[in-house]
């Protein structure tokens, strides 16, 4: 199952959709509050001031001799007894020496005004009563002004996302853009990197390194690859001539010392060719791998690979075992089999005293065991370190695992998963 990046652009762009969406609801949530307070404290205040005018159109009444209750309109009515006002508002007002506001709620709901006047030396209170809740907004006219408000908030926050988002994407599609190319053109060495046009500066710079950066790798693959392929072609000549003069030593060949040196030329020779047919079977496998042809390595050829590679296992009295269980297929040559498995071979002889080396093999990897004191990652003085590091150098060009570890008992283990 593919797992999900969920720190990818595109959920990086969901996930910035998702907070502004938040954000606007959020900000539109306020506004309304916001408009709805603002609304009703409007609506007091200029109800605060309609009544201060009649209060002193009342007042005047009052002075010019009208007395009791009074209609300044058919909203509000004034008073110069307290007594003659409804008992359910004196709460407002008593003990007070002014007072001004809206009380009740719905269509109880009235404005009130209190304070006092003088007439001729004789202070006298004057309260107004104004029924503010008919010229107020009714929930009618609320709940349409509510609807534009919102409406005129939820469109400008629509544009602004559809703005914001065209932004993201802007900014997001070069990126997105280039891991599409480094996917899909990751084995093509001469592709182009490029970016929508309209792109900002910065992803042309990223573009242009990128292609400085392929152009590089590529001109270091290309010189690697053919001072390899050269040097296999060099030392092929010196090999044979030392190989064609082995042949001759062998013909007048007088004691048993002799006869071991000349074994051991010949042994270093092999060695050497297989080395030189390595290199060049990699530098083929690198120039087409698509076309690499796919064997299956058959139980021979690892008997064979034991037998080239074991003979410091004879002079050490150790026992290099083969457990077979199924015969991989693989894309390297037998000279670079021969090479990592006669390496690890090598390298698990040199280390281990006594016992024995299990070289065990199935489809899908190799192992190779020793009964030596482990792994301690420094190069002993056989410079077999350095042969593991070759190892693993040809192993990550075949795109195979390679690890190496300690065993619980003793030993060392070393597994190649093709």
């Amino acid at each position: 199952m593919k797992k999900i990046n969920l720190s990818s652009t595109r959920t990086l762009t969901n996930q910035l959709a998702i907070f502004f969406t938040v954000v606007a609801l959020v900000m539109g949530l306020v506004s309304y509050i916001i408009f709805y307070a603002a609304l009703h404290w409007s609506e007091d205040k200029v109800g605060e001031r309609r009544i201060e005018i009649d209060k002193n159109e009342a007042i005047q009444r009052f002075i010019g001799g009208e007395e009791g209750e009074i209609s300044i309109d058919v909203l509000t009515h004034a008073y110069n007894d307290v007594q003659l006002v409804p008992l359910k508002y004196h709460k407002y007002f008593k003990g007070r020496d002014n007072f001004v506001g809206e009380v009740g709620y719905g269509t109880e709901s009235r404005m009130i005004s209190f304070s006092y006047y003088f007439k001729d030396g004789v202070k006298k209170p004057v309260i107004l009563l104004s029924d503010i809740n008919q010229i107020e907004f009714g929930q009618y006219e609320t709940v349409f002004a509510s609807l534009i408000v919102i409406t005129s908030i939820a469109g400008l926050l629509v544009v602004f996302g559809m703005l914001l988002f065209r932004l993201s994407q802007r900014l997001i599609e070069p990126i997105n853009h280039l891991s599409e190319q480094l996917t899909e053109q990751s084995g093509n060495t001469a592709h182009v990197f490029d970016i929508p046009k309209g792109s900002a500066s910065e992803f042309n710079i990223l573009a242009n390194q990128l292609n400085q950066y392929r152009h590089d790798i590529h001109a270091l693959l290309k010189r690697e690859q053919a001072f390899a392929r050269y040097a296999s072609h060099e030392l092929r000549t010196p090999l044979t001539i030392v190989k064609g003069a082995s042949k001759l030593l062998e013909r007048n060949v007088s004691d048993d010392f002799q006869r071991r040196q000349i074994v051991r030329i010949n042994d270093a020779v092999l060695q050497m060719s297989t080395m030189v047919d390595a290199l060049l079977g990699l530098v083929r496998y690198e120039r087409s791998e698509d076309d690499a042809v796919i064997r299956e390595v058959s139980q021979s050829e690892f008997e064979t690979i034991i037998e080239h590679n074991c003979a410091q296992a004879k002079d050490k009295n150790i026992d290099v075992e083969l457990i077979f269980h199924q015969a991989p297929q693989l894309k390297a040559t037998p000279a670079v089999l021969n090479m990592v498995v006669g390496n690890l071979l090598r390298n698990g002889i040199a280390a281990t005293d006594q016992g024995k080396v299990t070289l065990e093999v199935s489809m899908e990897r190799l192992r190779v065991l020793d009964n030596g004191p482990g792994f301690n990652e420094t190069t002993n003085p056989d410079g077999h370190g350095l042969g593991l590091l070759i190892v693993d150098d040809l192993c990550s060009r075949y795109h195979w695992s390679f690890l190496i570890k300690n065993r619980s008992t003793a030993g060392c283990e070393v597994s190649i998963t093709f």
